[in-house]
Protein backbone atom coordinates (compact mmCIF):
# COMPACT_ATOMS: atom_id res chain seq x y z
CA UNK A 1 0.00 0.00 0.00
CA UNK A 2 1.07 3.12 -0.85
CA UNK A 3 0.95 6.69 1.07
CA UNK A 4 -1.45 9.67 0.57
CA UNK A 5 0.72 11.75 -1.51
CA UNK A 6 1.69 8.96 -3.99
CA UNK A 7 -2.32 7.92 -3.81
CA UNK A 8 -3.36 11.64 -4.36
CA UNK A 9 -1.18 11.77 -7.25
CA UNK A 10 -2.00 9.02 -9.15
CA UNK A 11 -5.58 10.04 -8.71
CA UNK A 12 -5.23 13.61 -9.81
CA UNK A 13 -3.61 12.10 -12.80
CA UNK A 14 -6.72 10.25 -13.25
CA UNK A 15 -9.10 13.04 -13.77
CA UNK A 16 -6.45 14.95 -15.35
CA UNK A 17 -5.70 17.90 -12.97
CA UNK A 18 -2.19 16.89 -12.27
CA UNK A 19 0.12 19.91 -11.59
CA UNK A 20 -2.75 22.07 -11.32
CA UNK A 21 -3.09 24.05 -8.04
CA UNK A 22 -6.66 22.62 -6.48
CA UNK A 23 -8.23 24.43 -3.31
CA UNK A 24 -7.49 22.75 -0.21
CA UNK A 25 -11.15 21.68 0.16
CA UNK A 26 -10.89 19.20 -2.56
CA UNK A 27 -7.33 17.96 -1.24
CA UNK A 28 -8.59 17.67 1.89
CA UNK A 29 -11.78 16.02 0.64
CA UNK A 30 -9.26 13.55 -1.08
CA UNK A 31 -7.47 12.67 1.95
CA UNK A 32 -10.70 12.13 3.91
CA UNK A 33 -11.87 9.80 0.99
CA UNK A 34 -8.53 7.91 1.18
CA UNK A 35 -9.05 7.78 5.00
CA UNK A 36 -12.36 5.91 4.82
CA UNK A 37 -12.19 3.58 1.92
CA UNK A 38 -7.93 3.56 1.41
CA UNK A 39 -6.66 3.16 -1.99
CA UNK A 40 -9.65 2.95 -4.27
CA UNK A 41 -8.96 2.06 -7.88
CA UNK A 42 -8.96 5.32 -10.56
CA UNK A 43 -12.69 4.21 -11.46
CA UNK A 44 -14.14 4.40 -8.46
CA UNK A 45 -12.30 7.67 -7.19
CA UNK A 46 -13.65 9.30 -11.08
CA UNK A 47 -17.36 8.34 -9.65
CA UNK A 48 -16.61 10.06 -6.33
CA UNK A 49 -15.28 13.11 -8.02
CA UNK A 50 -18.28 13.29 -9.91
CA UNK A 51 -20.60 12.28 -7.22
CA UNK A 52 -19.17 15.24 -5.14
CA UNK A 53 -19.17 17.77 -8.29
CA UNK A 54 -23.09 17.24 -8.72
CA UNK A 55 -24.10 17.18 -5.61
CA UNK A 56 -22.48 20.08 -5.12
CA UNK A 57 -23.98 21.35 -8.28
CA UNK A 58 -27.65 20.24 -7.25
CA UNK A 59 -27.08 22.28 -4.11
CA UNK A 60 -25.62 25.54 -5.59
CA UNK A 61 -28.77 25.08 -8.34
CA UNK A 62 -31.27 25.15 -5.32
CA UNK A 63 -29.34 28.36 -3.86
CA UNK A 64 -28.98 30.43 -7.20
CA UNK A 65 -32.11 29.48 -8.38
CA UNK A 66 -34.27 30.78 -5.14
CA UNK A 67 -32.34 33.92 -5.18
CA UNK A 68 -33.38 34.16 -8.66
CA UNK A 69 -37.42 33.53 -8.02
CA UNK A 70 -37.28 35.47 -5.02
CA UNK A 71 -35.35 38.61 -6.95
CA UNK A 72 -37.38 38.51 -9.89
CA UNK A 73 -40.78 36.46 -9.47
CA UNK A 74 -39.71 34.27 -12.46
CA UNK A 75 -39.72 30.86 -12.44
CA UNK A 76 -36.47 29.17 -13.04
CA UNK A 77 -37.10 25.72 -12.77
CA UNK A 78 -40.21 22.91 -13.94
CA UNK A 79 -40.78 20.87 -16.94
CA UNK A 80 -40.25 23.68 -19.49
CA UNK A 81 -36.85 24.43 -18.44
CA UNK A 82 -34.27 22.02 -20.32
CA UNK A 83 -31.01 24.34 -19.36
CA UNK A 84 -28.85 21.88 -17.36
CA UNK A 85 -27.06 18.30 -18.80
CA UNK A 86 -24.67 15.92 -17.91
CA UNK A 87 -22.34 13.76 -20.58
CA UNK A 88 -19.69 11.63 -19.36
CA UNK A 89 -17.62 10.74 -22.18
CA UNK A 90 -14.28 8.56 -20.88
CA UNK A 91 -12.58 8.87 -24.03
CA UNK A 92 -12.93 12.98 -23.68
CA UNK A 93 -12.63 13.30 -19.97
CA UNK A 94 -12.43 10.55 -17.31
CA UNK A 95 -15.04 12.54 -15.08
CA UNK A 96 -18.46 14.24 -15.97
CA UNK A 97 -18.94 17.63 -16.95
CA UNK A 98 -22.39 19.54 -16.07
CA UNK A 99 -23.41 22.02 -18.34
CA UNK A 100 -26.19 24.49 -17.16
CA UNK A 101 -26.23 26.78 -20.10
CA UNK A 102 -22.52 27.70 -21.86
CA UNK A 103 -20.96 27.50 -18.26
CA UNK A 104 -19.34 24.38 -17.61
CA UNK A 105 -17.54 22.93 -14.02
CA UNK A 106 -16.02 19.18 -13.52
CA UNK A 107 -14.57 19.30 -10.28
CA UNK A 108 -15.63 19.46 -6.29
CA UNK A 109 -14.55 23.24 -5.62
CA UNK A 110 -17.81 24.41 -3.84
CA UNK A 111 -16.60 27.57 -5.29
CA UNK A 112 -16.18 26.70 -8.44
CA UNK A 113 -19.11 25.06 -8.82
CA UNK A 114 -20.98 27.93 -7.27
CA UNK A 115 -19.68 30.22 -9.65
CA UNK A 116 -20.47 28.28 -12.71
CA UNK A 117 -24.13 27.70 -11.97
CA UNK A 118 -24.64 31.12 -11.01
CA UNK A 119 -23.16 31.55 -14.65
CA UNK A 120 -25.47 29.67 -15.74
CA UNK A 121 -28.79 30.23 -14.70
CA UNK A 122 -28.32 33.93 -14.83
CA UNK A 123 -27.41 33.33 -19.03
CA UNK A 124 -31.08 31.04 -18.76
CA UNK A 125 -32.96 34.00 -16.80
CA UNK A 126 -31.49 36.28 -19.94
CA UNK A 127 -32.07 33.94 -22.89
CA UNK A 128 -35.42 32.36 -21.33
CA UNK A 129 -37.08 35.38 -19.78
CA UNK A 130 -35.18 38.54 -21.44
CA UNK A 131 -34.84 39.71 -17.74
CA UNK A 132 -31.46 40.90 -16.75
CA UNK A 133 -30.29 39.38 -13.12
CA UNK A 134 -29.45 40.15 -10.41
CA UNK A 135 -28.53 43.88 -11.43
CA UNK A 136 -27.17 46.30 -8.62
CA UNK A 137 -29.45 48.37 -6.89
CA UNK A 138 -26.63 51.35 -6.67
CA UNK A 139 -26.03 51.96 -10.46
CA UNK A 140 -28.48 49.52 -12.21
CA UNK A 141 -26.24 47.57 -14.52
CA UNK A 142 -26.38 43.59 -14.20
CA UNK A 143 -23.69 42.10 -11.93
CA UNK A 144 -20.85 39.26 -13.15
CA UNK A 145 -19.73 36.79 -11.30
CA UNK A 146 -16.03 37.12 -9.48
CA UNK A 147 -14.53 36.03 -6.02
CA UNK A 148 -13.55 37.74 -3.12
CA UNK A 149 -11.55 35.93 -0.68
CA UNK A 150 -12.50 32.74 -2.57
CA UNK A 151 -15.98 33.36 -1.55
CA UNK A 152 -18.30 33.73 -4.98
CA UNK A 153 -19.46 36.81 -4.99
CA UNK A 154 -22.40 39.26 -8.13
CA UNK A 155 -19.82 42.39 -8.59
CA UNK A 156 -21.04 45.64 -10.37
CA UNK A 157 -18.52 46.97 -12.49
CA UNK A 158 -19.96 50.62 -12.21
CA UNK A 159 -19.09 53.53 -9.63
CA UNK A 160 -15.60 55.50 -9.45
CA UNK A 161 -13.44 52.69 -8.32
CA UNK A 162 -14.18 50.75 -11.06
CA UNK A 163 -16.31 48.07 -9.25
CA UNK A 164 -17.57 46.62 -6.12
CA UNK A 165 -18.97 44.07 -4.29
CA UNK A 166 -23.11 43.82 -4.30
CA UNK A 167 -23.44 40.60 -2.52
CA UNK A 168 -22.52 36.91 -2.13
CA UNK A 169 -23.80 34.51 -5.12
CA UNK A 170 -24.79 32.30 -1.60
CA UNK A 171 -26.64 34.20 1.07
CA UNK A 172 -25.51 32.10 3.72
CA UNK A 173 -21.48 32.82 2.91
CA UNK A 174 -19.69 35.76 4.18
CA UNK A 175 -18.08 38.09 1.35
Amino acid sequence: MSNLPDWQDRMLRAVWRHGEQLPEEVLTWMAELYRERGEIPESEFCDSWTERTFSMARSAFETVTGSVEQDTGKATTGDDYDYISYTRDPEQDPVGVVRIKSAEVSTPDAAEVLCAVAEGVQEFVMSHHRVTWPVCGEHGRGLHVDHVHETPVWTCTGGSTDGHVVRAIDPAAQA
